[in-house]
Parts: C-alpha cells; structure tokens; sequence
C-alpha cells in the first residue's frame, strides 16, 4: 500500500514502451492444481498459486469434507474485488475449495500457507481437518471479528494423492471495502516454510527499524526547524520546512501501520492517512518553495491548497477511486515547483542551484523506484524514494541554514560590541536550549523503546498456551515469570490424535528481543515435529534448524517429554535435572540428563529415559532461573532447598505443589531482584477414569 503516487503517471507511460516481465500462477484449469518443488520462484521460494476458486455462498461444514460434490460450484477469485461481488451471491459469509495434489518432491516438505490478502475471517480446513482460525467467522455480523495476519504457517501433504483446501470464509463489511475501493476477501500461496519464517523474523527486525529509524530522523529536523521558528516567528520558511518534514515522518509510521496492523479496517485507515500525507507534504513543499523566492504568497498556491484539501478530503471516502487525480495533482505540483526553480534561476537568487540539486535527486529517486518495480533496472537493496528524500530533506535543511549563517554574519559586523559584552550569557543560552532539545529527544526515544518492548512481551506471552491440556492421567500446573520485559522461556503442549501428550520446557540463552526471536523459532519447530517424530529426533532436527539460521551465540536448551498415559520418554538438552516423587516409597529421584543446547552440535549423541509412573506420583520440571535464584546475601537456592520443599509439598495437588515452591522462592529471594527468568512445570499422575 505504499504511496509511489508522485510519478506513476511516468510508470505507466514506461509501461507502454517496455512491458514488465509477469510471474508464473499456476492457474485453476479442470481437475486439481499440480506442483512440484521445481515450481518454487527462485526470487522468493514461492508458488503462486490462482485466486480462481470454486466458490459457494452460504455455510455448511458438510462442504469442508475432501469428499463432497462440489462440481457444481462455480469460479471466483477469491479476492472478491469490486468486478466480482457484485455478480455473486455474497451473504456475508461462503465457502470457497481448491483441489491441490503435489507430487514426490513435496510429500512431508515443510511448506508454508502464505498470507498474501486477508481481509475478512476465515477457518481454513486442509482435507477436511481445521488447521487454521484467522478471526471470528459467524454467520452474525455482530459475532464476526476480521483478521489481517502475514506470518507463514505451517502446511505439510502426506501423499501425492488429490487434497482440498477448503475456506470457511466471512467478511459482512465486504460492500463497505468495495466502496473504499479495496478488495474484500483473501489470497493464499504455497512457500518453502524455512524461507518464510526466516524472510518474516527479518522483516519483522528491520522493517519497524528501519522506518522508524527513517521516521525519527525526519522528526528530528522538524522538531529542531519549529523550535527555530518558535524563536524566530519572522522566518516562516522554518515552519513549512517543519511541516513538510512533520508530514514525511506522519507517512513512515501511517505505512509501518498499514504494514502490520491486524486489523483491516485498521490497515485500510493507515493506507488512506498515507495517501491523504503525501498530499498535503506535497502542498506544504510547494508551500516551502514559493516561501525561498518569493516575498508574497503567489495566488496559484492557493489554487493548488484548495484542490488538494478537496482532494485530501475525497481520498479518505475513495482512496483507490481518486488514483488519477492524485497521481495527476502531485505532477502538475511538482510542474510548478520546477517552475519556480527555473524562474529563479533566470532572477539569479541565491542559493537557488541548493534546492535544485535536492529536487533533481528526488525526482530521480522516485523514477528509479518506478524503474524497479518494473523490474526494468536492478534495485539491489536501494530505496530510491529514501535516497531521494534524504537528499531533498539536507538540500532545503542546507539552504536555510546557509541563509541563516549569512544573515547571522551581517548581524555579527553589527552587533560586534554588543556580542564581546553578551559572549558568556548566550553561550550559555545555547547550550542550555541544547540541553532542552537532547532531553526532549531522549525522552521521546525512551518512550519509544517502552512501547516497543511492551508490544514484544504481549507477543511473547500470546505464544504461550492458552489453557493447560485437559488429561485424564495428568494433573498440571505452570508457573513462569520473567526477570525482564521479553524473556526466554518457553513451555508448550501438543496433543496427538492418538492420545500422546508432548509437552517441551525451554530456556533461551540471555533475555530481551533475542531471546524472544528464539523462542518463536522454537514454537515454530516444536508443532511443525511434535506429532511427526520421537524426541531424540525432534532435539536433533530443532538444534540442526537453529544452528542453521546463524544466530551467533544464542542457544536453546528443551527437554521434551512424550507421554503416553503413566509411561513417559524424557530427553533433555542443556536443560537442569528434574525431580521424579515416587509416592510408594516417599522418595525423591533426580533425573539428570546431559546435553548440549540446541542450535549448539546438532550430531551431539543424546540420551533419552524412559519412565512409567503411578497414580500419586509426581514429575517436577524446572528452567535454571529456579535452582539459581540469590537471596539478599547472594546465595543460591540450589536444588537441594527444591528437593525439600518438594517432597514436603508431593501429597498436595500439582497446584499446591506449585504456590508452595514459589511461595519459598519469594521467601528465599526476599527484596533481592530476579535476574533470570523462572519456569516451574508440575505433572502430577493421577487416577484416570478413562479404560
């Protein structure tokens, strides 16, 4: 949705003279749609598979089954654009089946379902299981909650027979997308699963920064050019440099919205602020520019104000509707900012050459991102709007600040007297406004990084199980707490269909954002392998993926557990010994398992121990912040504090057992503050009422 509105109109012209090279679809012809690993894109491991689906409206699980008749269905794109809907039978909510088969190449390969659109609610069913929910989906528009997500997800074929992909689809605000000139519904792709979730952790690390590394730099300078025209309100050309600058740095955080906002109403709200920025920052440059050469205001730029504020207007109730008129507004804009360059060249103004070195850039800088979007030129890893905006941004900061330096030399040969008598007291002056600015910065940047690792712990913590699993031969209770905003714990739960519970306790190396990158990689393997494979292979195939994506010194030590009713296989990597009570004999076994931590030697020969327990008896799991917890005279807990608390506690519940360790655990640490992150896992077998 980014804003490229300023020359497309040279795009499309470019697009006459040489027509851009299209990627490969593999498109819905009778019969399913068939892919081999040789169809992935090289440029981004993806297979772009058609939006033309059968489509029905209406809702009926029935219609999820692989098995049910859908012959009669017919085609749509599953954009549900404005040249669509209204030629269906759209009720607010359907169903829309794609028939896939894949061949031996990409039978268990880890593919990725990638996002491209969504705009509505959804219940994705692969063969007739339910593997995704994207929303709320209902058939009660008050009960319908939309969802805009981009994150691959995991989507594995188990044969090269024929499989449906089936989409419970629901969008009751479709009309009103339409109306804005948005399309209402979604697009799905087939992606190498590795290559996406990587592609995504780094979009989501330098995306934000970038723009909002982008965004500070141009709130920097239209903070300090306002202070300078608070100071010195005569000069005016510093607050339309302020604005134009303001509005630049309003459009890096409107598209940092629009790029990850889950919401699409939201997203659309950020796509259309975009739009209506760019057009006032347009107004206010040209604005700046008849302020440099002109005593007066030229009564063209008033013409130009009103039809952009109209414009302005109009853009927020028909955004992609107005797309000629504001790619035609911003063009004659720059027609006559060029205009006024070249008058002023011919009147010899001053510093004219300044401004106009800036502009060429920009306007180069837009053409070369056309270009490369058209791929008709190599782009590399430039951004031609950043370069060219940069440039712009120095050229007009250089030139008020030349202009303020020679108005400042001739008030000098004045003031001379005057400045030898003042010297100490301005000096000072300076600074301390200085000072003023750098605290406001400061304050503002750590209000900034607050938000950030606000947002990044909410996100953390929505990875962590909902609810614990509800078992017949398991009474659990968990307990985690952080020693900082992010931490690097993790602890998850899988259900197999066959009644196996894996459950995985983890502890990433140091804390922070780090930490939290890798413990989403570690969710990501652990219900892409729990249910596939055995332990030892799971630690293996973990520790192999972590290595490989060459995260430097970090690493992540899991135990895994697999139950099955009473009987348990533990294997563990890195991770400290855990505690088994035996009930019968009143006793306390330490299960120490060693190995190395994941992504440190994937060949490392792993151990894995089998156990069987009793109804009564109880399996204590715990991260090392537990164990090396200080008190107020820098002692450690140590396990053997744990080992007792633990079996003075073992005849309670798993919950009571769990509030009696961690109501010790305060007591022992006392005012001191935590520094490392602490999780503590109970399993308690219990009487199962299950034959």
């Amino acid at each position: 949705m980014q804003s490229r509105a300023w020359l497309q109109l040279f795009g499309l012209f470019l697009l006459l003279l040489f027509p851009p090279a299209t990627g490969y679809t593999l498109q819905l012809f009778e019969g399913p749609v068939q892919f081999s690993r040789s169809d992935f894109s090289v440029e981004d491991q993806t297979i772009y598979i058609t939006d033309t689906w059968k489509f029905q409206p209406g809702d009926n699980l029935q219609w999820a089954d692989p098995e049910y008749d859908d012959n009669d269905w017919e085609k749509v794109s599953t954009y549900l654009g404005p040249s669509e809907l209204p030629f269906i039978e759209w009720e607010g909510i359907g169903w829309f089946r794609l028939h896939l088969q894949v061949d031996s190449t990409l039978v268990n390969y880890p593919l990725a379902l990638l996002i491209e659109q969504h705009n509505g609610a959804s219940q994705i069913y692969l063969d007739g299981e339910l593997i995704y929910d994207l929303g709320e989906v209902s058939i009660f528009e008050e009960d319908f909650v939309p969802y805009r997500d981009s994150r691959p997800r995991p989507i594995r074929f188990t044969d090269t027979t024929e499989h449906v992909l089936a989409v419970r689809y629901a969008n009751h605000k479709a009309a009103q997308f339409n109306e804005y000139g948005f399309t209402a519904g979604f697009r799905f792709l087939i992606g190498d699963l590795n290559y996406h979730i990587q592609n995504r952790i780094d979009e989501v690390e330098t995306t934000p920064l970038n723009l909002m590394f982008y965004g500070g730099g141009l709130l920097a300078f239209t903070i300090i050019h306002f202070l300078l025209f608070v100071f010195y309100p005569m000069e005016k050309r510093n607050l339309y440099f302020a604005l134009f600058t303001g509005l630049l740095a309003l459009i890096s955080y409107t598209e940092l919205g629009t790029s990850f906002s889950d919401s699409p109403m939201l997203a659309i709200s950020y796509y259309r602020s975009t739009l209506i920025a760019w057009i006032l920052t347009i107004i206010y440059a040209l604005r700046f520019t008849y302020s440099l050469f002109f005593d007066k205001t030229p009564y063209q730029f008033w013409v130009f104000a009103v039809a952009g504020v109209g414009l302005a207007v109009a853009t927020w109730f028909n955004a992609d509707g107005l797309n000629f008129y504001r790619e035609l507004f911003l063009l004659l804009t720059i027609i006559e900012i060029l205009r006024v360059l070249l008058f002023s060249f011919t009147k010899k103004k001053e510093g004219v050459w300044i401004i106009a070195v800036g502009l060429v850039f920009f306007v180069m800088g837009i053409l070369f991102t056309i270009l490369a979007n058209m791929e008709m030129i190599p782009s590399g890893s430039i951004n031609g709007n950043l370069v060219g905006s940069v440039v712009l941004i120095f050229s007009m900061s250089i030139y008020l600040s030349r202009d303020f330096a020679r108005t400042q030399k001739r008030l000098e040969h004045k003031l001379v007297e005057v400045k030898h008598l003042s010297e100490r007291s301005l000096e000072q002056e300076r600074i301390n406004k200085q000072k003023e600015l750098e605290r406001k910065l400061l304050a503002a940047e750590n209000e900034r990084k607050t938000k950030e690792l606000e947002e990044a712990r909410a996100l953390q913590l929505s990875m962590l199980p909902k609810q614990l699993p509800n078992n017949d031969y398991w009474d659990i209770s968990v307990f985690m707490e952080t020693a900082h905003e992010v931490g690097g714990d993790y602890y998850d739960f899988s259900l197999s269909k066959n009644g196996t519970m894996t459950v995985a306790l983890g502890d990433a190396t140091g804390h922070g954002m780090k930490a939290g990158i890798m413990v989403a990689t570690a969710k990501s393997y652990f219900h892409t392998l729990a249910n596939e494979h055995e332990n030892l292979e799971m630690i293996r195939r973990m520790s192999s993926g972590i290595k490989n994506m060459d995260l430097k010194l970090l690493y992540m030590s899991m135990m895994l557990l697999k139950c099955d009713r009473h009987n348990l296989r533990i294997a563990s990597a890195g991770m400290p010994p855990s505690m088994l009570y035996r009930q019968k004999e009143q006793c306390v076994e330490r299960i120490t398992l060693k190995g190395m931590p994941l992504g440190s030697k994937p060949d490392y020969p792993y151990h894995e121990r089998e156990l069987s327990l009793s109804p009564g008896d109880t399996l204590l799991l715990m991260s090392d912040g537990l164990m090396e917890l200080f008190n107020e005279d820098r002692e450690l807990l140590g396990l053997d504090r744990i080992e007792s608390v633990f079996k003075e506690a073992a005849d309670s519940s798993a919950s009571d057992i769990l509030s009696q360790i961690t109501r010790f655990a305060d007591q022992w640490a006392g005012t001191s503050s935590q520094e490392d992150d602490m999780t503590i896992l109970v399993m308690k077998a219990k009487e199962s009422t299950t034959l």
